[in-house]
């Protein structure tokens, strides 16, 4: 199968599958479980519901939903251009019967037009450019049924100093300009440029990472 990854011009991060659940949670400030948890609120899973998850990385977040979802014989699929990441996220959850995952592009996602009830995507738009970030949300915009929301966790305008220290030495230190465009509020931008009936942010946490919910109508 050819590799995603060569076929991208966003960041992928195949290089830190082995060490990406070690990692997480540092760089979360240990902040990562209660993220997921109010992800999964936000979703307001229901019947039926198919749930993709766009930059899943190993499927932490990807597995909680599915077992969120699996009394309502809801199903999940968890995509990332980082093949190895998809690798490890098979060999730790490929026994949950309503969860599969795919390594595929977020720009040019694989599936039907209306194809899930909900969408997900945490840290996925600071790795890639503007262009980028306005492909992979139009692609999430098409293979959302009318009705359907999206919910998105990254990074964001910083909002107080411990915020804008936090957001700041990440850009310095990873020399992301994808990082600084989230920081000057260009994911905003995106959002308002969008195709999605209405976009609101709906929390915040560590003063640089926030919550939003975009619907569609």
């Amino acid at each position: 199968m050819d590799d995603p990854a060569q076929k991208t011009s966003g960041r992928t991060l195949d290089h830190a599958a082995g060490l990406y659940d070690i990692l997480s949670p540092l760089v979360t400030f240990g902040r990562e479980p209660r993220m997921h948890r109010q992800v999964v609120s936000l979703l307001a899973l229901g019947e039926n519901n198919a749930v993709l998850d766009v930059g899943c990385a190993t499927g932490t977040l990807t597995l909680r939903i599915a077992k969120e979802c699996e009394p309502a014989d809801g199903s999940v699929i968890g995509v990332d251009a980082a093949s190895k990441m998809i690798q490890v996220a098979e060999r730790k959850h490929g026994k949950q019967r309503n969860l599969s995952f795919d390594a595929v592009l977020a720009e040019e996602l694989p599936y039907a037009d209306g194809a899930f009830d909900r969408v997900v995507s945490t840290f996925f738009f600071h790795h890639v450019d503007r262009g980028l970030k306005e492909r992979s949300l139009a692609e999430m915009h098409r293979v959302l049924r009318p009705g359907g929301k999206v919910v998105i966790v990254d990074v964001d305008v910083p909002t107080h100093w411990f915020g804008k220290l936090c957001a700041w030495s990440g850009y310095l230190l990873f020399r992301q300009p994808e990082i600084r465009e989230n920081i000057e509020g260009v994911l905003r931008e995106v959002f308002d440029a969008s195709s999605f009936a209405s976009w609101r942010q709906v929390g915040h946490q560590l003063g640089y990472v926030s919550l939003f919910v975009l619907e569609r109508e």
